[in-house]
């Protein structure tokens, strides 16, 4: 599972767990009939991976989240977006997408250490103890809309708008202090 490593960090904090943004991903947002089999025969050849299935994320080199019955979300190296773009362009042609390059829309923070579920579940209404590697939900993560997957025992990621990443981290900090562990996962 490719989908965490050689990511540079913008900021971090170590609390009880460890939160860090990451700035070295590219995200294209793809839409389109995720059902037809001329969609998904286009997809596995630009993007070298299948799509996932309803609330999953493909964690791979190129990995590939499941956002919404027509919609996924794909993140790659930063400086493999304009090739993979050009990629999924030409294998599309002719049927009905959408691809947008969102990297610079949104921001991704990893968080790290033994206890990454109970910060979750201190800001998201989720049940984060069922939650498995590999599933992703969207939500919100006190006033703000998100999404997050789990990616081993230990780390997930999370994903907002830009427009709201000073927001985010400082909640994921907050959350991870270290006189604040609950004590519960």
């Amino acid at each position: 599972m490719c989908d965490h490593l050689n990511d540079r960090a913008m900021r971090s904090f170590s609390g009880y767990v460890t939160v860090s943004e990451k700035t070295t991903k590219g995200m294209l947002n793809v839409r389109g009939d995720l059902r037809s089999s001329k969609f998904k025969s286009a997809f596995v050849n630009a993007v070298g991976t299948k799509l996932p299935n309803e609330g999953k994320v493909i964690l791979a080199e190129n990995t590939v989240a499941w956002m919404s019955p027509d919609e996924l979300l794909i993140l790659c190296d930063h400086v493999d977006i304009s090739h993979l773009s050009q990629n999924l362009q030409t294998e599309l042609k002719g049927q009905h997408h959408m691809l947008v390059n969102v990297s610079d829309a949104r921001a991704l923070f990893e968080v790290s250490g033994s206890g990454v579920r109970e910060v979750i579940a201190k800001l998201a209404p989720v049940n984060i103890a069922k939650l498995e590697i590999g599933e992703i939900r969207r939500t919100r993560f006190a006033q703000i809309a998100a999404a997050f997957w789990v990616t081993s025992d230990t780390s997930l990621r999370v994903i907002c708008f830009s427009s709201v990443a000073d927001y985010m981290f400082e909640l994921l900090k907050t959350a991870s202090l270290p006189n604040s562990k609950v004590g519960d996962f």
